[in-house]
């Protein structure tokens, strides 16, 4: 008689077992999960508090750009600026997922730039320091003044274009995703010299109606 077997799980989930033999073979080989054992254990209490496991992730976090870039630029050659361009965007694009869980407002520039500095310091730590300047409700600039990334540039003097390059994909793509009616100018940057970075943000029709004149 043909018995299922329910000691295999997965992709083998479908075969038969036509003997009882054959099923005891298969049970010890592929024992059932226990259900009873550690239902309700709870997992025991973390040693590094949760604020320190942040800044100890994003502290990991800043470090991989500058570790790639001097692992991979020579040996990937021209194309490797435009391949890591792609991986910012999406880092980018994961703001919006930020800002819509947590219902955060990005109606106009004051709250994009807001929403920003916020999004930023969750991706890369409380090393951002940054200060919002208000100008009008469709017009705000963000000014950094503590970045991890020039920080870890600095540490082992990488060109301060390669930095600017991630940041500006970040940026420019992450305010584009939370509300596609704006986007983002860098005015000062300190990857290239500045003593901070000025990011402002506007409305895209500003842009083109400055762009023509």
């Amino acid at each position: 008689m043909e018995i299922p077997c329910i000691g295999i799980r997965g992709k083998y989930s479908g075969l038969k077992c036509r003997t009882a033999e054959q099923r005891k073979t298969c049970k010890n080989i592929f024992p059932a999960p226990d259900t009873t054992t550690h239902r309700y254990t709870m997992a025991a209490p973390h040693p590094v508090p949760d604020d320190m496991k942040w800044q100890i992730a994003s502290r990991l976090a800043s470090c991989l750009p500058v570790l790639y870039d001097i692992t991979f630029r020579d040996a990937v050659g021209e194309d490797y600026d435009l391949l890591e361009q792609q991986i910012w965007i999406y880092v980018g694009q994961e703001a919006n997922s930020v800002v819509s869980s947590y219902h955060l407002p990005t109606g106009n520039a004051e709250e994009l730039a807001r929403a920003l500095d916020l999004v930023a310091t969750v991706f890369f730590g409380p090393e951002m320091r940054a200060e919002q300047v208000k100008i009008t409700a469709e017009r705000s600039v963000l000014v950094l003044k503590r970045c991890p990334f020039v920080t870890k540039g600095l540490e082992v003097q990488a060109p301060g274009e390669h930095l600017f390059q991630r940041c500006m994909a970040f940026a420019i793509t992450a305010v584009e995703a939370m509300n596609p009616d704006y986007t983002l100018r860098f005015v000062r940057s300190m990857c290239m010299g500045d003593g901070h970075c000025e990011m402002k943000v506007v409305r895209k029709d500003e842009v083109s109606k400055e762009e023509k004149k």
